[in-house]
């Protein structure tokens, strides 16, 4: 058994949740920043809000990926995206079901008979290390948004508005590359 494996499909869900969430805060508080090279500064306590939800959402996302992180690694990465074998198992048995569900073929067989899943497991692996700089970029941000904001430090503006891109950037990335692996194989797989 692997840690938290029988808790992975609700930790998923509450993960996807909060990534959401992590999403649409790092986006928001981007478009509520788009004044500042211009020295308007009419909304910054709003802002300050977004920067707080976006740190918040992100360290809540960062820490149930990281608890989801050994049953992936076991039973997505090395069972199904290392594993060659598996793949072409899968693969034949859905051309199987094909055959069997469909009075005719619908075409050529897959090409993933032979296929590798290499590729999706390190674009994980990347995501992995940038979603890590996102989250201390988003404790940065968040601090400067308390102790350092462009309304009253105006130096700091293209640092804080780099930031804020920084954040959102990797949030979507972390979000679009989760939605990509997860569409390969997912945690909790049948039972």
């Amino acid at each position: 058994m692997v840690f938290l494996e029988s808790a992975a499909r609700p930790l998923m869900v509450v993960h996807a949740v909060a990534a959401a969430v992590l999403v649409g805060a790092t986006t928001h508080h981007v478009v509520w920043c788009r004044g500042y090279l211009g020295g308007q500064f009419g909304r910054y306590k709003g802002e300050r809000r977004f920067a707080l939800v976006a740190a918040v959402a992100f360290a809540i996302t960062f820490i149930l990926g990281n608890l989801l992180y050994p049953t992936y690694k076991v039973r997505v990465r090395a069972e199904y995206f290392d594993n060659p074998q598996a793949i072409a198992a899968e693969a034949r048995l859905r051309v199987e079901q094909h055959r069997a569900i469909d009075v005719a073929p619908r075409g050529p067989e897959p090409a993933t008979l032979g296929a590798s899943l290499a590729p999706i497991a390190h674009l994980f692996d990347i995501k992995e290390h940038w979603v890590a700089l996102g989250l201390a970029a988003s404790l940065i941000l968040l601090a400067l948004s308390r102790l350092a904001h462009p309304k009253d430090h105006p130096r700091v503006t293209a640092l804080y508005l780099g930031l804020a891109v920084c954040v959102c950037a990797t949030a979507w990335l972390g979000a679009i590359v989760g939605l990509v692996v997860t569409s390969f194989r997912a945690v909790g797989g049948a039972t």
